[in-house]
Order: structure tokens, then C-alpha cells, then sequence
């Protein structure tokens, strides 16, 4: 998260939708206006958004579709990130985490699906005015498991596989051809990069986060 720009809770923000989808649009504008302080305009390509911001000036918040037409790839974000200034956010239905990780790193100040509600929509669009970066909490949750699978070392990936067939640590030492101890030492490992009590809580937590 970054610092926050301080925007006044009387503050007018300026949110600039870039969606080719008439009916999206519409019913966005329609539920984003009947909220505080937030003034909605649309338009349906990056060429056009260009021409919005260059004519009406900078935009606090864009909500950016990721197949809107000139995005070409991520090159229609940067276009838009160095013209606005920043606060461009990808708003996105179809796109999944890799896109989304790929364009925060490009400055992209966060990802919205569309299948979050009008008041999600309108915390996030207020956290990104005030400079923070915005991630849906499925996404945080996929970053975490993602990041506890890849701290997991090659033979602790399999250890976890083999308790998860309800082996046992001397059947597993003897899949592996490792000493029973190694084993323990594995799951003791496995068990404090899951977060988790014992080897069962570590199964079950391996199952909920689909790495088996």
C-alpha cells in the first residue's frame, strides 16, 4: 500500500470509465452517480479516453477495461498512465491475476472485477483517489497461496502430496528413500509455511488452497 494524497471527504472526484460495452457503462454511470462526491464520465476506446483527459484535464480515478479497443496488450495502460498522471486501474471481467499482476507493475493502481458490488466499487475507486493500490481479496488470497506453494521446496511439494494419500512419515521416508526423521522435519517445515497446527490442519489447508 502507498501513502495516501489526502483527498478531502467534500472533494469532487473525477472518474473517467473506459468501456466499449454501452450497457456496462451505462448501468456503472448510473450507480457510481447516484453516489457522493463521485462526478462519472464514459467513453468506449483509450484513443477517446486520451481525447477526454487532454480536453476536460486530469481524471483522479480510470477504470480501464482490459479488452476496451487501443489497449493493445498493456500498451493503451501506459498510454493513459503517463497521460493522466497516473490513477489508471484495470476494471476487468475477463482478465486474471498474471494480467492484473503484470499491469501493477506497470503502474496500474490496482484491479477491479466487474463482478464486485456497486459499493466495493465505489471503497475502491476512494482508496485509489487517495493513492493506495486496490486488490479484490480473492486476488490477495491467490497472491498468498501462490507465494506459500513457492516457498514449499521440491521434496516438501511432494512430502505435502503423500500426506495429503494419507501416508505416514515412515511410508512416505520409504517413497522418498529418506531417513523417517527427514520426513518429520519435512512436515514440521511444511506445516510453518502453511500457517498451520499439524499435518491434518495441513492437508485440509493444501486442499482449500488447491495446491492438491
Amino acid at each position: 500500500m502507498t501513502g495516501s494524497t489526502g483527498h478531502e471527504d467534500t472533494e469532487i472526484l473525477r472518474v473517467l470509465l473506459v468501456d466499449d460495452h454501452l450497457l456496462v457503462s451505462e448501468v456503472i454511470i448510473a450507480a457510481l452517480g447516484a453516489m457522493e462526491r463521485l462526478d462519472v464520465g464514459a467513453v468506449g476506446s483509450v484513443d477517446a479516453a486520451e481525447e477526454a483527459i487532454r480536453s476536460s484535464g486530469r481524471h483522479d480515478v480510470i477504470l480501464l477495461d482490459y479488452d476496451v479497443p487501443g489497449m493493445d496488450g498493456l500498451k493503451g495502460l501506459a498510454r493513459l498512465l503517463d497521460l493522466n498522471g497516473g490513477g489508471v486501474a484495470l476494471f476487468s471481467g475477463t482478465a486474471n491475476w498474471h494480467v492484473a499482476e503484470r499491469a501493477i507493475k506497470a503502474g496500474a493502481r490496482g484491479f477491479l472485477p466487474k463482478t464486485m458490488s456497486v459499493k466495493a466499487l465505489g471503497h475502491a475507486i476512494r482508496l485509489i483517489a487517495d493513492g493506495e493500490l486496490y486488490l479484490p481479496p480473492e486476488m490477495l488470497l491467490e497472491q498468498a497461496n501462490s507465494q506459500a506453494e513457492a516457498e514449499l521446496k521440491p521434496r516438501e511439494l511432494r512430502v505435502l502430496g503423500y500426506l495429503c494419500e494419507g501416508l505416514q512419515n515412515k511410508e512416505i521416508g520409504n517413497e522418498l528413500q529418506v531417513d523417517e526423521t527427514i520426513v518429520k522435519m519435512d512436515v514440521k517445515s511444511i506445516c510453518k509455511k502453511l500457517g498451520t497446527r499439524n499435518r491434518t490442519h495441513a492437508v485440509i489447508e493444501a486442499i482449500r488452497r488447491g495446491i492438491f
